[in-house]
Order: structure tokens, then sequence, then C-alpha cells
């Protein structure tokens, strides 16, 4: 039951954002009265967590998955990986990208810090693992010069997601060549600097 209430949640989120995804429609969505989610959940603001918990971890657990497939790739590789991952990922999970885009473009005042805890997880993981994998193939890069090459990048996997809404396969197709482009120049840079 729990599993079918945070579907419903997202669903709903999605589609009315966190006033209109009420506890009557959620449950309704379900096949159980409202006051039946308080067995499972305190209030609605612990159910939309929860909610976005699990939306949360799927696409950081996603990343990792990348991650370790291709850790001992060359680094370029890696990048590309980690682009196509996440266009792959929210094109194939598109009312949960609704979800999570509406949750980030305005986030609920209750869940504003639960999301900001989140993503600074997600970026000091994505900085650490990309130091790994930059230090291996650059040993002379210092941690600074590292922590602005995945800053860099984040902001193009960043653009990537906002484009991915928008843009039809072939324009977004472009964008993606793009970024891997722009992804070679930051490469490039960390050579030039030595």
């Amino acid at each position: 039951m729990r599993e079918k209430l945070l579907k419903a949640a997202i669903y709903h989120y999605s589609r009315y954002g966190y006033q209109g995804a009420t506890m009557q429609k959620i449950a309704t969505e379900v096949g159980i009265k409202p006051a039946s989610i308080y067995f499972f959940y305190q209030n609605k603001e612990a159910l939309f967590i929860a909610a976005f918990q699990k939306l949360l971890e799927e696409h950081f657990s996603q990343m990792k998955k990348i991650m370790d497939e291709v850790e001992n790739s060359p680094i370029e590789e890696i990048f590309c990986s980690l682009l196509h991952g996440t266009v792959s990922f929210h094109k194939e999970k598109e009312e949960e990208t609704a979800a999570y885009i509406s949750l980030i473009t305005s986030p609920p005042p209750e869940i504003k810090q639960f999301l900001k805890n989140h993503m600074e997880q997600f970026d000091n993981w994505l900085i650490q693992s990309l130091n790994t994998s930059l230090k291996h193939y650059y040993p002379s890069i210092s941690d600074q010069q590292s922590v602005n090459v995945t800053k860099q990048f984040l902001l193009l996997m960043d653009g990537i997601f906002w484009e991915m809404t928008m843009y039809d396969e072939n324009t977004l197709s472009e964008q993606l060549q793009h970024a891997f482009h722009l992804t070679t120049l930051i490469l490039r840079g960390i050579e030039d600097a030595k």
C-alpha cells in the first residue's frame, strides 16, 4: 500500500502541484478512505517527503549505477555516460520527471530544506566520484581544479535536464552533442593547465 500511495502522490503532484494534490485525490486513486493514509503517514508533508525521497533516490541510484558501470572507462566516456544516463532515466519516467521539475521550480516551503539537503548530497557524491576519475586520468590535477570541472559539468547536466522537456528528440540529440563538445573543451582545459 505504501508504494501505491507514493506513486499516487507523485502522480497528483505532477498534475496539480502540492496544494492541489489533496489527500482525498490520493486516497481515491488507490481506492482507500483519506483517513487510511494516516495509518501509513502522519500527515501530507510526511507522505510527500517519502514520495520525493523515493523519486530522488531512484535518480541517485541510477547515477551511481552508471558511474559503477563506467568507472574504468576513459574520462570522456564517463562524462558522456552520465549525460546520456540522465536523459534516458528521465525520458523513461515522464510522470516522475514532471513531478521532479515541479518540485525544483516551486518547492513547497515544508519540503524546501529536504530538497536542498538532497541536492547537496548528490552534488557532493558527484564531486567525490568524478574527483577519483579525474585524478586517475590527470594525476597532477588539484582538488580545486577537479571541483571546478565537476561543477561545470553539473551546469551542463542541469541544462540538458531542463531542455529534455522542451525539445523534440532531434533537437535534444543535437543539444547533447553540444554538451559533449563542451565537456571535451572542459577536459582539454585540464591538459592546457599542465
